[in-house]
C-alpha cells in the first residue's frame, strides 16, 4: 500500500459553546486505506468528519489534506484555498441529502455542470457508468421521492463520485435503513474499498468495519482512544473501554 498519506489531522479541538465535544484528536490516513471510525454514540464522530470538510469550524489543531494545509495551528486558511483543499474529498450523509426537486441524473450532474463547469456531454457518460457500478441505470429519470431508502443512499454515493474524489468520507450511511437495505449500500462501499478509494467511515456495522477496513479507530470521551488494525481492536483490544464496547455489540 502506498505511503502518501491523504489526511492529517493533529490535535483536533471542537466546542459547541462550553460543550467540547472532540479534544485533541490525532490520526493519518494512506492512500487506500479504509479507515472504520467506531465507538458510542456522541462521542464526537459526526462532528470530527464534518471538520475534516470544513462543514464546522474546529477551535485549535492541524488538518492537512494530501498536503495542503486547511487549518494549522488553528487557523483556517483562505476561503479559496480551502475549497481547494476540499474538493479533493466527498461526503455521503446519513440522510442522503438529495435533491428532492431533481430526477436522479440530474442529482449526479448538477455539481460537474455548475461547480466544475464541465460539459453535458462529458457528464452525462459518466453519470450512467456510475449509476450502473450501484445497480440503478435504470432509475436515472426518477424523482429521490420513488425510490427506497438504500437506493437514495447508492445514489448519493454515486453523487460523490461524480466529483472525482480521492478520498470519500461517509458518516453513519445505513444508520437509517433496514437489514436488507443495509446490505445493499454496505455492498457498494465494500466494492470501493476493494478498489482502494481511500475512505473514512464512520459506523455502527461492525461487520463492515471489521471485514472492509484497514484500520479503526475507537471514539470516547471526546478524544481517539485506541487506533490499529481490525485484528488489534476487535480481536485484541488494549483499553477497557474497547473491550466493554466490543463485547457488548458482538
Amino acid at each position: 500500500m502506498s505511503e502518501r498519506i491523504m489526511l492529517s489531522v493533529r490535535g483536533l479541538k471542537k466546542s459547541f459553546g462550553d460543550l467540547c465535544v472532540l479534544d485533541g484528536i490525532n490520526f493519518d490516513v494512506k492512500q487506500g486505506e479504509t479507515v472504520a471510525v467506531i465507538g458510542p454514540s456522541g462521542s464526537g464522530k459526526s462532528t470530527m468528519l464534518r471538520c475534516l470538510i470544513d462543514l464546522e469550524k474546529a477551535q485549535d489543531g492541524d488538518i492537512i489534506i494530501d498536503g495542503t494545509p486547511l487549518m494549522q495551528g488553528g487557523v483556517y486558511v483562505p476561503d479559496a484555498q480551502a475549497r481547494a483543499a476540499c474538493s479533493k474529498m466527498s461526503m455521503v450523509f446519513q440522510n442522503f441529502n438529495l435533491f428532492p426537486h431533481m430526477k436522479v441524473i440530474d442529482n449526479l450532474t448538477a455539481a460537474p455542470l455548475f461547480v466544475k463547469k464541465q460539459s453535458r456531454d462529458q457528464v452525462m457518460p459518466r453519470a450512467m457508468e456510475l449509476l450502473k457500478k450501484v445497480g440503478l441505470e435504470d432509475k436515472a429519470n426518477v424523482y429521490p421521492s420513488s425510490l427506497s431508502g438504500g437506493q437514495k443512499q447508492r445514489v448519493a454515493i454515486a453523487r460523490a463520485l461524480m466529483m472525482e474524489p480521492e478520498m470519500m468520507l461517509f458518516d453513519e450511511p445505513t444508520s437509517s435503513l433496514d437489514p436488507q437495505l443495509t446490505a445493499e449500500v454496505l455492498a457498494v462501499m465494500r466494492q470501493l474499498s476493494e478498489e482502494k478509494m481511500t475512505m473514512i467511515v464512520v459506523t455502527h456495522e461492525m461487520g463492515f468495519a471489521r471485514e472492509a477496513s484497514d484500520k479503526v479507530l475507537f471514539m470516547a470521551e471526546r478524544q481517539i482512544i485506541a487506533a490499529g488494525t481490525t485484528q488489534e481492536i476487535f480481536e485484541n483490544p488494549k483499553d477497557e473501554r474497547v473491550k466493554s464496547f466490543i463485547s457488548s455489540i458482538l
